[in-house]
C-alpha cells in the first residue's frame, strides 16, 4: 500500500511484542508480516483517502497468497509432529474460514468501504487467532517433542488459561478505527484516551483475577477440608468407643492389683516364721515382688495418661469434623481475644514479649467457644514460633471496610514457601513427633470458614508470620 500522505499522523496501533511470538521461527516471521499489513490498513484508514479498485484487488491478492503459504506451513508442522485431530481439524476449519472471508470482500461495492472492514477482519484475525488458536498449536507441539503424546498435549492445554483481555483489546481496537476513519485531527487525543481506558480495565482485569485466584485457592481448600472432615469424624467415632472400654478396664485393673497385692502381704504375715517361711521369702524374690509393687502404679499411671492424651486427640478431631450450623451469641471480641491470650501464656517463655493493640471492637455474633479455641490456636502457634529466644507476639484488632481484621503477628523464624502452602493442611506439624498434632491451624482455619470468614498468611525466612483473621462484621 503507498506511504503515509502529507500531513497525516503516523497509525501504528501493533508493534511486534514476546506474547504474538510462537517459537517457530518460519511462523512468527510470518506473523510479522500480517502486524506489517494491520498497520498499514490502520495508516490507509486514517488518511480517508479513497482506493482504487485496482489497489484493492493488489491487497486481497497479496493476503490470500499469504495465506495459503502461511497455513501451508502451519498444517505440515501440525502434521508432522501429529497433534491430536481434534486441534488439527478445527485449526484448518479456521484457515479455510479465512479464505472464504478475504474472497467475500472482493464483491464489495464500494471498494472505500472494503479497508475498515478488512482492517477489522485481521485485526480480530490477529487476536484471536495468532494469539490464542496458534499459541495453543505452538505448546501442543513444544509438548510433542518433549515426550507426551498427541493425546496428553491437547488434553492438557484444553485447561491452559486463556487471556481475558483479548477480547477487550479487540473492541478497543475496532472503537479506535471508527473514530480515526472520521476524525484524523483529534487522533493524538484518541490514542491517549484508549491507553487510559486499556490501561484502567488492564487493572480491573488484574485485580479481578487475583480475586478469583483467592477464591479458587479456598474452594480448593474447603474441599480438601471437607474430605478430610469426614475422614476426622468417622475415625473419632471409631477411636472413641475403645478407649472408653480400655479406660475403664484400667481403672479396674488398678483396683484388682492393689486387692492382689494386699493379698500377698497378708499371706506373708500369716506365714511368719513357719516352715513355709523360706519358701515363701524365695518365691517373693523370684517373681521380683518388691519391683512389681513398685513399677505397676506406675505402668497404670502411663497407661491412663497416654489415653488421655488419645482423647485430646480425639475431642480436637471431632471439634475438626464439626460441620453442622453453629450456634452463635453475642460477644465482645475484645474479651474473646483477652481470654485467648491469658489461656496461651504458657506458651511464651522469659523475655517474650504480647502487645495488644485494639481499635474500637464490636460486638459480634459468633460461637465463643469455636472462635476463642480458633484464636488461641494463632496465639499458642506464634508464641511457639518464638522458640526458646527472645522475641514479640502482636495482636492487632480493628474494623476496616465493613469487616472485622484481627493479626496475629510474631517475631519468629519464619516460613518458606512450602511450608505456607501447608500450614492448614490437618496433621501437617513442623514440630518435632510428639510434640505438635498438626490440627491447631487446621481447626482455626475451618472454623473462622464456619463464621464466614478466611485468613491470609505473611511470611518469610527469618522475617517472622502475620495471620490474619477477617470477619464479616454482620
Amino acid at each position: 500500500m503507498s506511504s503515509t500522505p502529507a500531513g497525516v499522523p503516523s497509525v501504528a496501533p501493533f508493534c511486534w511484542v514476546d506474547y504474538f511470538a510462537t517459537g517457530f521461527g518460519e511462523v512468527d516471521a510470518q506473523h510479522r508480516k500480517l502486524v506489517d499489513l494491520i498497520n498499514a490498513l490502520a495508516q490507509r484508514a486514517a488518511s480517508g483517502a479513497e482506493i482504487a479498485p485496482a489497489e484493492l484487488s493488489h491487497v486481497l491478492d497479496g493476503l490470500g497468497r499469504y495465506a495459503l503459504h502461511h497455513f501451508a506451513t502451519e498444517e505440515a508442522l501440525m502434521e508432522k509432529a501429529g497433534l491430536d485431530p481434534r486441534h488439527l481439524h478445527a485449526h484448518r476449519q479456521l484457515h479455510a474460514d479465512f479464505v472464504v472471508q478475504v474472497e467475500a470482500m472482493r464483491s464489495v461495492a464500494e471498494p472505500a468501504q472494503v479497508v475498515p472492514v478488512l482492517y477489522n477482519f485481521v485485526t480480530s484475525w490477529l487476536t484471536f487467532h495468532i494469539l490464542d488458536t496458534d499459541q495453543s498449536m505452538a505448546r501442543q507441539l513444544r509438548a510433542v517433542a518433549a515426550g507426551a503424546t498427541p493425546r496428553e498435549a491437547f488434553e492438557a492445554d484444553a485447561t491452559h488459561s486463556r487471556d481475558p483481555g483479548n477480547a477487550a483489546l479487540v473492541n478497543a481496537v475496532r472503537s479506535l478505527l471508527g473514530l480515526v476513519a472520521e476524525r484524523n485531527k483529534e487522533l493524538a487525543r484518541i490514542n491517549a484516551s484508549l491507553e487510559q481506558r486499556v490501561a484502567a480495565r488492564t487493572a480491573e482485569l488484574t485485580a479481578a483475577n487475583q480475586t478469583l485466584r483467592q477464591a479458587q485457592r479456598c474452594l480448593v481448600e474447603a474441599d480438601k477440608l471437607a474430605a478430610v472432615g469426614q475422614l476426622a469424624a468417622g475415625v473419632a467415632h471409631a477411636i472413641n468407643n475403645p478407649v472408653g472400654f480400655v479406660v475403664s478396664n484400667l481403672s479396674t485393673l488398678r483396683g484388682y492389683s492393689e486387692r492382689l497385692l494386699a493379698l500377698v502381704d497378708g499371706a506373708g504375715r500369716a506365714l511368719g516364721t513357719s516352715a513355709d517361711a523360706k519358701a515363701w521369702q524365695a518365691a517373693r524374690a523370684a517373681a521380683d515382688l518388691d519391683f512389681i509393687r513398685e513399677d505397676l502404679p506406675q505402668l497404670l499411671d502411663e497407661s491412663v495418661r497416654g489415653l488421655g492424651r488419645v482423647g485430646e486427640i480425639v475431642r480436637d478431631l471431632q471439634v475438626f469434623a464439626s460441620t453442622g450450623p453453629i450456634e452463635t451469641s453475642r460477644v465482645p471480641l475484645a474479651g474473646l481475644l483477652d481470654a485467648a491470650i491469658e489461656a496461651t501464656a504458657d506458651s511464651r517463655g522469659p523475655g517474650q514479649r504480647l502487645l495488644r493493640d485494639y481499635g474500637e471492637l464490636p460486638v459480634l455474633s459468633v460461637n465463643p467457644t469455636l472462635l476463642g479455641e480458633a484464636f488461641k490456636a494463632l496465639i499458642d502457634n506464634a508464641g511457639r514460633a518464638l522458640g526458646g529466644t527472645e522475641g514479640r507476639v502482636s495482636v492487632r484488632a480493628m474494623q476496616q471496610g465493613g469487616k472485622l481484621q484481627v493479626d496475629v503477628e510474631d517475631t519468629g523464624c519464619g516460613m518458606d514457601e512450602a511450608t505456607r502452602k501447608r500450614i492448614f493442611e490437618p496433621f501437617f506439624s513442623t514440630r518435632p513427633v510428639g510434640q505438635g498434632r498438626g490440627l491447631g491451624l487446621s481447626s482455626a482455619y475451618r472454623i473462622v470458614r464456619q463464621h464466614r470468614g478466611y485468613i491470609e498468611v505473611d511470611s518469610a525466612p527469618g522475617k517472622g508470620s502475620r495471620f490474619r483473621v477477617v470477619l464479616p462484621l454482620v
